[in-house]
């Protein structure tokens, strides 16, 4: 009786704590298409071939003309990967065991 019960006990904890668990995983919304947010409008460091008072910027991953709203676009330096050394192995040989012609079990060729 008291397994039943103690067993009964940690089903119903187990599966309230699941609820616990998926709290924050409802969809919650779309928030990119407020219609008062402003985007995200990058300069573009390119030769300017836009019409006066504009210059190239990058609106949704495009690159058109316009006037920007946040800073200069660059593309981050990636790290330089640390050369690799190379190891250069010579051969070794074990050194022979010393077996004089005439014992047991050492033929001569």
């Amino acid at each position: 009786m008291r397994a039943t019960c103690f067993l009964a006990a940690a089903a119903a904890l187990t599966i309230s704590a699941s609820q616990a668990l998926a709290w924050g995983d409802m969809y919650m919304g779309d928030t990119t298409g407020d219609p008062y947010q402003e985007p995200l409008v990058q300069a573009y460091p390119a030769p300017n071939y836009c019409p006066a008072g504009k210059q190239p910027v990058i609106v949704g991953g495009v690159i058109c003309c316009g006037v920007p709203t946040a800073g200069t676009y660059y593309n981050p330096v990636s790290k330089p990967k640390p050369a690799v050394k190379k190891v250069v192995k010579t051969k070794t040989y074990l050194p022979r065991a010393y077996a004089p012609v005439g014992e047991k079990g050492v033929v001569y060729k």
